[in-house]
């Protein structure tokens, strides 16, 4: 029975092991895009959002473990939440311009995350053109949130960018960022890429004292604004050292 047992570790190492068989150590810089989905008090101001990032991780020779940085833009153009309700005018909620004349502001969403991280890699397939491998990734960093006005036709000089301050909402605050997926490095300079899903648990307080539709004040109050995301990068590697497998760029 302990041959058995002893047998199946053995095995396992193996496999395990055709990860780390990398000669030298690795950066990899990445750049990705994906969409999201508002969660928590997130979702009672915002609707879905389309996410941007770029980043750096660090593969050392013969090591699972992996560490690096992103930093992640995401956008929509869904708020749910009217803070210009007080100024509307009853004729499909426009503004009254300083020119007299009907306009509209509109509402958009605008925020980023960063994050410090570390992880782990697991082999999956064949390792022998292209290292495949189960990431698992733990994050910690900021995240930050606003409502952004546009005003395309520039008619409601009343609101001053003072003014808006006092309506967009701004919140931010620490943020967890976990992350699995699938990761494909190429051996032999061909595409190299990774997708899966990439939840934010950002623990926020709204920045601003007061707020100027409601006329009340949420500043310091605490957040929960949730998101996850579904994302795909492309990975540029570049191989550190004189030994093992060449890539240039």
């Amino acid at each position: 029975m302990n041959r058995i047992i002893l047998f199946f570790c053995f095995a396992w190492w193996l496999q395990f092991s055709e990860l780390f068989a990398q000669e030298k150590p690795a950066l990899l810089l990445d750049f990705n895009y994906g969409i999201g989905l508002p969660l928590q008090d997130l979702s009672e101001r915002f609707g879905n959002h389309l996410v941007l990032g770029a980043g750096a991780t660090y593969q050392p020779a013969r090591n699972w473990i992996n560490f690096g940085a992103r930093f992640s833009y995401f956008f929509g153009s869904q708020v749910d939440e009217n803070v210009l309700k007080p100024f509307q005018t009853s004729y499909e909620g426009l503004l009254i311009g300083s020119d007299q004349y009907l306009s509209e502001l509109k509402l958009r969403e605008r925020g980023y995350f960063m994050q410090l991280y570390c992880g782990g890699l697991v082999s999956i397939g064949s390792q022998e053109k292209a290292r495949q491998s189960i990431k698992l990734q733990l994050g910690a960093g900021f995240i930050q949130h606003h409502i952004r006005f546009v005003d395309d036709a520039r008619a409601l000089n009343q609101f001053t960018t003072e003014y808006l301050q006092g309506l967009d909402r701004l919140s931010n605050g620490f943020a967890i960022i976990p992350f699995i997926g699938y990761e494909y490095i190429s051996r032999k300079n061909w595409l190299s890429f990774y997708s899966g899903i990439d939840p934010v648990f950002g623990f926020t307080k709204n920045q601003r004292k007061l707020n100027y539709d409601t006329n009340q004040s949420e500043y310091g109050i605490n957040r929960n604004d949730f998101l996850i995301n579904f994302k795909m990068g492309i990975y540029l590697p570049f191989y550190l050292g004189n030994t093992g497998e060449e890539i240039e760029y």
